[in-house]
């Protein structure tokens, strides 16, 4: 953005004052000292001013409501001329004039925009007027004035165009952000309906047999006591039954696949410019080590999101006798001289669930700027030598590595 040029081109034409043998002095030398030195300083103090109120002027087009953009316009008015006037003389005050014309034009309707610029054009007159050579005639002050003011407008063109490429820019990323928002929203919103429709298949049904056997149950508790006892077993049987189908439902609910968590965290480090390589292979995991390494995954890359500046990140998955390791390693840990390292929840909550199944997870720095999340999970094997996922054990499975 163009607001801190204005007070970097302020300073430039102040410091003409004090410029041995400068051709573009500033109006404010012609003033007996110490007035001169405060006429700079009051321009650059205006140069600052007009700067500020730029930035509220672009950003009311881009993220702030309109509701002061009059009232910006007109204080940054006076404050281009606070800043044109006492430096007039110098090239560098034209592109004070110029950036605040960019910069205003951004906002209003085209009557606004062409106000907009007559009020850059005049500006640049003082400046203009000092700058025209003395001996050129009549002619030649024109001829100098209008290329000097074309000049400007074109300048001024330029900068409107870098606004605007910026602000659609803006736009383009707001909106696209909105839609991922949206995307989210709705993807919430059918897991949702979906689990309650899952529910309500598996309820409905039993709820509904439920009811009718009780009924019936309790009409014939005292005609056929026998025949209300089996009714009364088959309303258990159905309880049962339907308690059942609710723990599987939720358990794969819950479950996180190994495979898709990897995949997604993959396209979430390529995103953030992170290059992530998975090494080995998630065929004959069984499924218990399935879940544990897909949320270890999880929670290790978002630590590598959070709490890094890594460029690579390797997710490592292999077996060593009877046991599976997980590791993931990244090469941008901050404070990686720290030998202590300490859990927070999410690392906690997996050492948890890994000791509960019999595995250990451990963190800790690796190398000069790196830091390694390692499980190792305990396979089970049955005395044939088969492991749980229903293959044989073997103490070195091959691994292909998939880099993105």
């Amino acid at each position: 953005m163009m607001q801190p040029f204005c007070v970097v081109a302020a300073l430039v034409a102040a410091a003409q004052m004090w410029w041995d043998g400068t051709k573009f002095p500033p109006l404010a030398i012609r003033a007996p000292f110490p007035y001169d030195t405060l006429l700079a300083v009051a321009g650059v103090l205006s140069s600052v001013a007009l700067a500020l109120f730029l930035l509220r002027i672009v950003r009311s087009r881009i993220d702030r409501p309109a509701t002061t953009l009059d009232r910006d316009v007109a204080l940054s008015v006076l404050a281009l001329g606070g800043t044109v006037v006492p430096l007039a003389g110098n090239n560098w005050t034209l592109l004070v004039a110029t950036a605040w014309g960019a910069g205003v034009c951004v906002t209003g309707s085209r009557r606004r925009k062409a106000g907009y610029l007559l009020v850059m054009l005049l500006a640049t007159a003082p400046s203009l007027a000092l700058l025209s050579p003395s001996d050129g005639g009549v002619s030649g002050t024109l001829l100098f004035s209008l290329t000097m003011a074309g000049m400007a407008l074109v300048t001024g063109i330029l900068m409107w165009l870098g606004y605007i490429s910026v602000i659609v820019l803006w736009d383009i990323i707001t909106e696209a952000t909105a839609a991922r928002q949206a995307q989210a929203r709705l993807a919430v919103s059918e897991e949702r309906l979906r689990f309650a429709r899952d529910m309500h298949d598996l309820l409905g049904h039993s709820l509904s047999g439920m009811a009718v056997k009780s009924e019936l149950a309790s009409r014939l508790a005292e005609r056929d006591p026998a025949r209300a006892a089996r009714e009364m077993a088959a309303v258990h049987q159905l309880a049962r039954d339907a308690l059942r189908e609710v723990r599987s439902a939720v358990s794969g609910y819950r479950d996180v696949d190994l495979d898709a968590e990897i995949a997604s965290v993959r396209a979430v480090l390529s995103a953030a410019g992170v290059r992530c390589e998975v090494r080995g292979e998630t065929a004959g995991i069984p499924a218990e080590q399935r879940t544990l390494s897909a949320w270890l995954v999880r929670e290790a890359t978002t630590n590598v999101l959070r709490h890094s500046s890594a460029a690579r990140c390797v997710i490592t998955l292999r077996r060593e006798e009877r046991a599976l390791v997980v590791e993931v390693f990244n090469d941008g840990a901050r404070g990686s001289g720290d030998t202590q390292v300490r859990f927070g929840n999410g690392l906690t909550g997996l050492a948890e669930r890994a000791a509960a199944a019999g595995g250990t997870v451990t963190a800790s720095a690796s190398g000069a700027n790196g830091f390694l999340v390692r499980a190792v999970l305990p396979v089970a094997t049955g005395p044939d030598g088969v492991d749980g996922a229903g293959g044989a054990a073997d103490p070195e499975p091959r691994s292909a590595e998939v880099t993105s």
